[in-house]
């Protein structure tokens, strides 16, 4: 079978190897999208050798088919499938409190573990969410990113009528804004990329862009209160330095990109921590949490939003590329432009 490779930073090599054979509980799938986002790009970089091991395979945003299934876990050889590509322990204190998707050991598929950059790939079944027959392919490779976002929302608690603003325009921001209108709130984004601002344009999503004063904008949209939610998806110090300013008071600040103690600041990740107004914290009363991956009926309600075309996903799909131009899709993905997500298209 075909496979793309990780042999270190900035490098990717096509090539084959044998399909592997299912182990217990395991279902074998045929892939046919993947997805690339920042957490790929970071492994291009080389920023996560510590987790992602040379000759590995990477792709944690995949749509696949079900080629062969476990006795007893409900599947079926053609099954239309996304997977939930996370391993927990199951027994620490986060696994036993509910919250798995968090566990203190937390693996992730395609990227301490095999991903979907290869044509057949194993994964336990009860990993596994069936996908209608009706939702297009595209769409499909889309529920996974569409999943961050609605854990993001209902984390938030995010409601009809709220004001909700987003900063940052790219593929996470863009489906919390979008989730957050199906919900029934009132959404703007903060953004300075033209191409993204053009984009939520034609969404029919209000922007807010370079130039403009977001502390004033906030304060004249919501007629002084303040917005009821403000999601901070960039990663930006200059975000992180105004969104406490935009938040009504006992409104939420809830956290979605990652301000981390290493690495590089790419991709909404900060290189380092972040001072956060404490005193307006304080003295609004604000609420401040963090919002990471995914529960189980957040994977739900994302294919039931996709299943019922409730958000537009067709124009967040910039290109489609095959599996062996996967280095050149990474490197275009890097140098910005035009682009909110390129798929891999196993079928290709």
């Amino acid at each position: 079978m075909r496979a793309v490779f990780y042999q270190g930073a900035r490098t990717f090599v096509p090539g084959t190897a044998s399909v592997p054979a299912p182990g217990p509980g395991e279902a074998l799938l045929r892939v046919r999208r993947v997805g690339i986002c920042g957490t790929d790009l970071h492994i291009f970089q080389g920023h996560l050798d510590h987790r992602v091991p040379k000759g590995g395979v990477i792709g944690h945003e995949t749509f696949a088919e079900v080629t062969e299934a476990p006795a007893g876990s409900g599947f079926k050889t053609g099954d239309r499938v996304v997977v939930e590509p996370l391993k927990f322990c199951g027994t620490c204190r986060a696994c036993r409190m509910g919250a798995a998707y968090i566990c203190y050991d937390l693996k992730v598929l395609g990227v301490d573990l095999p991903g979907g950059m290869q044509e057949y790939w194993t994964v336990p079944a009860a990993r596994l969410l069936r996908v209608p027959d009706s939702l297009p392919d595209d769409h499909a490779a889309l529920i996974e990113p569409l999943a961050v976002a609605t854990h993001d929302v209902r984390r938030a608690g995010v409601k009809a009528g709220d004001a909700v603003l987003v900063f940052g325009g790219g593929p996470i921001g863009t489906l919390i804004a979008l989730v957050s209108r199906q919900r029934g709130a009132r959404v703007a984004v903060v953004e300075v990329n033209p191409f993204r601002l053009e984009m939520l344009a034609k969404l029919g999503l209000e922007t807010v862009g370079p130039g403009r004063d977001v502390v004033r904008f906030a304060d004249d949209w919501t007629g002084g209160d303040g917005v009821d939610v403000a999601f901070e998806v960039t990663g930006n110090p200059v975000a992180v330095r105004v969104m406490t300013d935009v938040v009504r008071v006992w409104g939420t600040v809830s956290i979605v990109a990652i301000h981390a103690e290493r690495t590089v600041s790419i991709v909404a990740i900060h290189a380092e921590p972040m001072p956060v107004n404490l005193y307006r914290m304080f003295f609004r009363e604000l609420a401040m949490h963090g919002s990471r991956l995914y529960a189980r009926e957040d994977w739900e309600e994302a294919i039931r939003l996709a299943a019922a075309d409730a958000v537009p996903l067709a124009p967040l799909v910039s290109r489609r590329i095959p599996l062996e131009a996967l280095q050149e899709g990474m490197e275009q993905a890097l140098a910005g432009g035009p682009v909110m997500k390129v798929l891999v298209d196993l079928t290709a």
